[in-house]
């Protein structure tokens, strides 16, 4: 009876570890700790990436190998991480406070990030591919074996990286949107966005001098109202809000 109960406080140990961790990864363990100032530049990316894992655990996976359907686990866990390291270490768009805060509370895997800071890990898709344990004889999986062949095409079995060692080919090491650089696309929006702006304020200083050279314009009912008005600053600015 006494083993069996010893048993029973294990598990009964093992769940509540589990339901820790799950929670302080769910945005409702996130709001028993407020967020520091500028957590929100990066939460709604976060967000939706949380959304698309739960949604990708969530889905159908008829047809597909056993290992494909922990793909985006890996995937998505490497895309987020990389998201907030980049913002920090190579953009610094954000503060120590707020990339603390998501070490802190999980929402990056602080492994791979420690990995990435050492040579020849600064692309490891995963902590997996690099455990011997995981791999027959102790070695590490294929992705980690350097492919300079484009043309040629290898893949981790478990995580879908096709090479994320130091000097192979693969910029986007997933082949998918998993791969892309979220914080290199972030601000190139930004900046682009910023460039629209400014050459809208341009245009519209340009055209009130225009305005004030010409004067009012008389319309065919014999008013002298001066060209532009609401419609076209609403126009104007659907337009750039659409950039």
């Amino acid at each position: 009876m006494e083993q069996r109960s010893d048993r029973g406080y294990a598990t009964l140990l093992f769940a509540i570890n589990w339901l820790l961790k799950t929670v302080k990864m769910s945005k409702f363990g996130r709001k028993q700790r407020p967020p520091p100032e500028g957590f929100d530049y990066i939460e709604g990316t976060l967000d939706a990436l949380e959304n698309e894992l739960r949604d990708k655990v969530n889905e159908s996976h008829e047809g597909m190998r056993k290992n494909e359907t922990q793909w985006p686990i890996h995937q998505i866990n490497y895309q987020r991480s990389r998201y907030v390291y980049d913002l920090y270490y190579k953009h610094h768009r954000i503060s120590k406070e707020v990339y603390d805060y998501c070490v802190t509370n999980k929402l990056v895997d602080a492994n791979l990030i420690a990995k990435w800071k050492k040579p020849g890990y600064e692309k490891l898709c995963s902590t997996y591919s690099i455990d011997p344990k995981n791999f027959k004889f102790g070695t590490v999986s294929i992705c980690r074996v350097p492919n300079k062949e484009s043309a040629v095409i290898i893949e981790n079995p478990v995580t879908g990286c096709r090479g994320c060692a130091t000097g192979s080919s693969e910029e986007n090491i997933f082949g998918n949107k998993y791969g892309q650089n979220l914080a290199t696309i972030q601000i190139a929006r930004e900046e682009a966005m910023g460039r629209s702006n400014a050459d809208g304020e341009q245009d519209d200083q340009e055209e009130e001098e225009e305005e004030e050279d010409e004067g009012p314009v008389l319309y065919a009912d014999g008013s002298t109202k001066k060209i532009g008005g609401d419609v076209w600053d609403v126009d104007r600015g659907n337009k750039r809000q659409k950039l």
